[in-house]
């Protein structure tokens, strides 16, 4: 059967290149193209199952109007030219009584796509609605990052291979970088040590040589800790300190107080743990730390990041082929995306809503126009967004008109006054850059879109025009517009462009050594002060609540895969087994989560070990009362960051 280049779309550093299988009228296969080394002909579960989401039965491929309650699921049929005069009209009904700033998108990664991606924000700008500030993810982190290595870009994936110790830091391999793994058997093969840093043993504890547990907003005295012991045992590279940074004598004078014994009430690992892991880190050639995002999910992410970050710093790594971090900013933007986002559009003074206080925000708080009409799109935020609770409730008032483009009736679908067929990417045309590496494809459509189903940029177009939206940009092609992406990027050569625009994949080397994106040039220890390590957010609660990825499913996508969802299986959430014991529990038992905002009921699992005190609930599950109703909308300390992995609850048996 005929095969087609494609690309994933989905929110993973991997960027995986596809060759998808067709008949003509229906995806067969979905495999790795091997023109891409890093994929290297090989795709996870979750794209190999693409076939069965993208042929269910289930799929929405007409315009649907809500036929009852908010949240019931009762639609029925109607056309596009029904769906946007409705639309349009109590969009302009609204803007005349309260102003655009009623009007808020809701929007963030569940397509990855160039255009498609971000097309709505230069929409919504033109429009002149509430801006959603989307830091929902890894802000935090790129928060703390900045402030340290400014615009810096650090190793691409294959250069950890060169190491010769691995920190795996708050990173499910198998979950989010699963071509990252034979990298790291070949390192361990060639006598690189690996070790994992987290607060459970993930399925990344398989590629590691061991596992060191800290308990949840402690990384970033961990990291002080290692960075006292480094400095005292004289493995600090004080040449490359003196040279290539600022800040170093300052940072140095405050580490007498994050000793491993000072620390060892903050991150629950004994002196000798502390000691053995940073001169391994300190002693080792070429050190590289993977570093994830969960630990940054916290209100002292920010800050933890650039502890972190100080080490490769401190000990030279990034003069040595493979040391340094792979994980944080791993890839430029290729293409200026300014070109669909329309920056010049963009007001100042407009209410701003940030996209973890979307509960909030719907009740009136912290907003000076009240919202009055929700329109989202690759998006869930009723299954993923913090405060659950809160987010349903705001959905459900009968005065929010909501729109949903979709594909398949959701949580979040099932509130909408109006659902939009939404297709998949092997139904459209996008340009796809992702950030695990340096890599640039553009796809074509590999079959038509089923049914009545449009993209976003189609969608926005058509509402521009019936919103009166003069500017010209409305009425250009996403062809045309993937192409002007790529013909004004200036990190591809003229014979990389056209092998883009041929539909090619292309993966351009990251340099070497890295250059430190700084306005001085410098990587920065105080900016504007020394690294410290402060308390996250907290609580009374016994028990810290820490939200991690699963393997087969990714946040709320793929819950339509059958298959996926299977292997997933039922939600639970992994306890400590003295913990467990001391609350009378077994594996399997019922437990009760629960603080001021929800409570959830699922089964227990006493499989891996946890960090005391520590309950963590792998994945995100369709329905109410599942555990982002124990999240709250609080920020981080930099980047106007999500805090899902700082939430403290009770934990206690389910009485039958």
């Amino acid at each position: 059967m005929p095969t087609h280049r494609s690309a994933c779309p989905y929110d993973c550093p991997e960027g995986c290149s596809l060759l998808v299988e067709t008949d003509g009228a229906r995806i067969t296969a979905v495999t790795g193209d091997p023109a891409n080394p890093y994929t290297g002909g090989w795709v996870c579960a979750k794209l190999r199952a693409l076939p069965q989401a993208v042929h269910s039965p289930e799929r929405i491929l007409t315009p649907l109007r809500r036929a009852g309650r908010k949240g019931e699921g009762r639609f029925v049929p109607i056309s596009w030219t029904e769906a946007v005069e409705e639309i349009s009209g109590r969009w302009k009904e609204l803007i005349a009584r309260y102003g655009a700033e009623c009007i808020l998108p809701y929007s963030y990664a569940g397509t990855m796509g160039a255009v498609h991606r971000n097309c709505g924000e230069g929409f919504f700008r033109a429009l002149g609605a509430s801006e959603l500030v989307r830091t929902l993810c890894s802000s935090g982190k790129s928060a703390g990052w900045q402030r340290v290595m400014g615009d810096s870009c650090d190793l691409a994936p294959w250069d950890v291979a060169y190491s010769d110790c691995i920190l795996l830091w708050s990173t499910n391999v198998p979950a989010t970088r699963a071509h990252l793994a034979p990298i790291l058997r070949r390192a361990r093969a060639k006598g690189a040590r690996v070790l994992l840093i987290d607060v459970y043993e993930n399925p990344s504890a398989a590629l590691a040589d061991e596992t060191i547990l800290v308990r949840p907003g402690s990384d970033g005295a961990l990291a002080l800790s290692m960075l006292q012991v480094l400095a005292e045992a004289g493995l600090t590279d004080e040449g490359y300190l003196a040279a290539h940074t600022t800040g170093w004598q300052a940072l140095k004078t405050t580490l007498d107080r994050w000793t491993p014994e000072a620390t060892q009430s903050i991150t629950g690992l004994a002196p000798e743990t502390v000691r053995a892991l940073a001169l391994t880190y300190g002693r080792a050639q070429a050190p590289c730390i993977v570093l994830g995002s969960g630990f940054s999910r916290s209100g002292n992410g920010g800050e933890a990041t650039r502890a972190i970050a100080a080490l490769p710093a401190a000990v030279g790594a990034w003069t040595r082929r493979g040391g340094g971090t792979y994980g944080v900013c791993s890839a430029p933007s290729l293409v200026d995306k300014g070109l669909v986002k329309l920056p010049r559009l963009a007001r100042p003074d407009i209410q701003r809503v940030n996209i973890n206080r979307l509960g909030p925000a719907l009740a009136g708080e912290g907003i000076k126009v009240p919202i009055r009409s929700l329109y989202v799109y690759h998006a869930n935020p009723a299954a993923v967004t913090s405060d659950q609770n809160a987010v349903l409730r705001g959905l459900a008032r009968e005065d929010l008109f909501t729109v949903v483009h979709e594909r398949y009736l959701t949580d979040t679908a099932r509130y909408a006054d109006l659902i939009l067929p939404a297709p998949y990417m092997v139904e459209t045309e996008d340009l796809y850059t992702p950030y695990g590496y340096r890599q640039i494809q553009y796809v074509r459509p590999v079959l038509p879109p089923p049914g009545e189903v449009k993209g976003n940029w189609q969608v926005f177009a058509l509402l521009a025009r019936a919103m009166g939206l003069e500017d010209a940009h409305f009425q250009r092609g996403v062809g045309e517009l993937c192409r002007e992406l790529v013909e004004n990027s200036r990190w591809l050569t003229e014979e990389e462009k056209g092998r883009v625009l041929a539909g090619e994949p292309v993966v351009l080397e990251a340099p070497f050594p890295l250059p430190v994106e700084t306005a001085d040039g410098k990587i920065h220890l105080t900016d504007p002060a020394p690294i410290t390590w402060y308390p996250p957010h907290g609580g009374p609660e016994p028990f810290q609540l820490v939200c991690a990825p699963a393997v087969h499913t990714l946040n709320s996508s793929f819950q339509e895969c059958d298959t996926l969802t299977g292997l997933r299986g039922q939600m639970q959430v992994r306890l400590n087994g003295t913990d467990a014991r001391a609350l009378g529990l077994s594996h399997g038992d019922r437990v009760v989560l629960s603080n001021e905002l929800g409570e959830m009921t699922c089964p227990a699992a006493l499989d891996r070990k946890v960090a005391p005190g520590t309950v963590v609930a792998e994945g995100v599950y369709p329905g109410a009362n599942t555990v982002n109703c124990l999240t709250h909308p609080r920020l981080s300390d930099l980047g106007e960051a999500t805090t899902l992995n700082d939430n403290r609850v009770w934990v206690r048996p389910e009485k039958i």
